[in-house]
């Protein structure tokens, strides 16, 4: 049979049955059904157990054959040596992609490989997708899929995901890790779905089905290897992706390789193919999900001159020296520009770029919002970098609600840096949030986000053809912590 080539299910399944479901306080049979309960899934679950009865209020059916209505996404949440069976259970009731949640397959030694295919083999035979195995599962969407035993949803403090970013991972414990991390951050993660072992689906190709749904306007990954990048190549051009790849080092390729069974790839190439085709490389989590709020802000980029507006001068050029390191510009103003701003800023201050309005901001109301509209105005200018530390109060408002202005009127990428804890004006940093304006603790993550942006927006870029692209290979077997 032909393979089914849609893994929506992952995020927009409506019909959705747990095999191995059970009411034990602490399985991970029963937390799917909680979390899917707990977080208003508005769609059908079918806990499977030989047992029948009930399951936390369910009705449960003895076998999959049971289930009255099509099912499209099944957790497999069996021991390995019942995994086999489940699979085929799954693919004989017409289930369109199956979560294989077990361990003991691929991860393990070369007989748990040859377990691993045959499940493979089964799906493809019914045209099941299998996602795993030894994965976490996935969670999000508007039908609140909460398909994932992880601890993370556990919490009471763990809010449902809800945004238009989309976060792939091949490590199922970094994945929910990191979602946990941006959710608290405020970063709009709305779907994460994990992939273990890759033994059908993997990372690139959920991330290219992500890319074309009209509900995800960005998508971050994290992956030890990079197979076959064909789909995400093709859909680069519509939606900014922006890809973590562990293994950079020597020593750290050799750990990949041991963890999922990743093949190593020459660094060089691979930010070579990613930067052609305009998917930005993120360094580490923290900057992968730096660039995840700024991809939300659904903002592009004209060029890499930056325009930097401070109340510090340590930050300004704490800024200049980052837009160096990342191959951004200093934008220079026109003459006209500085002969503005040079009416505004105060005479110890600083009129050129970078900006430097000093502690005046405080005494004097509206003069940093003054500096930012003169600024957004110069046409050398792609993108601003507003800084400030240690303002409280109502100083936060105005600079904030300024920056939301400047972003909606001119479409210009609006950043900001505020070196202070946010407790000393939650109300800035919630306003800041609602104008959609990213926010950074340093200089140095600001202007890093902002390389990913241009990356995505290089207009100079070329895809390249299947037959010329370097190999990156395919992980064989693979872990999901």
């Amino acid at each position: 049979m032909t393979n089914n080539l849609d893994l929506r299910p992952l995020w927009a399944a409506q019909t959705i049955a747990v095999v191995g479901a059970t009411e034990r306080v602490g399985a991970i049979g029963r937390l799917p059904i909680e979390y899917l309960t707990k977080f208003g899934f508005d769609g059908f679950i079918a806990p499977v157990n030989p047992k029948g009865g009930t399951i936390l209020g369910l009705p449960a059916f003895q076998s999959m054959a049971e289930i009255p209505q099509h099912i499209e996404l099944a957790l497999i949440m069996v021991p390995a040596s019942s995994v086999r069976e489940a699979v085929k259970d799954c693919a004989a009731a017409g289930v369109e992609v199956a979560i294989v949640m077990s361990s003991g397959f691929g991860e393990v030694d070369p007989d748990g490989q040859i377990a691993q295919q045959e499940l493979v083999d089964i799906a493809r035979a019914d045209g099941m997708r299998l996602v795993g195995p030894n994965c976490i599962g996935s969670v999000g969407g508007a039908h609140r899929v909460m398909a994932t035993f992880s601890p993370v949803f556990s919490s009471e403090s763990t809010p449902l995901p809800a945004g238009n970013v989309a976060l792939v991972s091949q490590s199922g414990a970094l994945g929910f890790g990191a979602l946990s991390l941006g959710l608290e951050r405020g970063v709009p993660i709305g779907i994460a779905i994990t992939t273990g072992n890759e033994a059908d689906v993997t990372a690139t190709e959920v991330a290219a089905q992500l890319a074309q749904d009209p509900e995800v306007d960005a998508v971050v990954m994290y992956v030890e290897s990079l197979g076959n990048m064909d789909q995400l190549i093709r859909v680069a051009g519509s939606k900014p992706i922006a890809i973590l790849k562990a293994g950079r080092s020597v020593a750290g390729a050799a750990a990949a390789a041991s963890h999922t069974g990743a093949l190593a790839s020459p660094d060089k190439v691979v930010s070579a193919v990613l930067t052609q085709n305009g998917i930005a490389r993120a360094n580490n989590i923290d900057e992968l999900l730096d660039i995840a709020a700024l991809f939300a802000s659904e903002k592009k980029i004209s060029g890499p001159a930056v325009g930097i507006v401070t109340t510090s001068g340590g930050s300004g050029i704490l800024a200049v020296d980052a837009l160096e390191s990342e191959g951004l510009t200093l934008a220079e103003l026109s003459a006209e520009t500085v002969t503005a701003l040079e009416e505004i800023v105060p005479s110890y201050g600083n009129a050129t770029n970078p900006v430097d309005v000093t502690a005046a901001v405080m005494a004097e109301s509206g003069l940093f919002e003054r500096c930012v509209n003169r600024l957004s105005t110069d046409p050398s200018v792609n993108a601003i970098v507003a800084c400030f530390a240690v303002l409280v109060g109502k100083d936060v408002d105005r600079i904030a609600q300024a920056l939301g202005a400047v972003r909606e009127n001119t479409g210009l990428p609006v950043v900001a840096v505020r070196t202070g804890a946010a407790a000393l004006a939650p109300e800035g940093a919630q306003v800041l949030k609602e104008a959609g304006i990213p926010v950074y603790p340093t200089p140095e993550r600001a202007v890093a986000a902002l390389r990913a942006l241009v990356t995505i927006n290089t207009p100079e870029r070329k895809n390249l053809a299947p037959s010329t692209q370097p190999g990156i290979p395919v992980p064989q077997n693979g872990a999901s912590e």
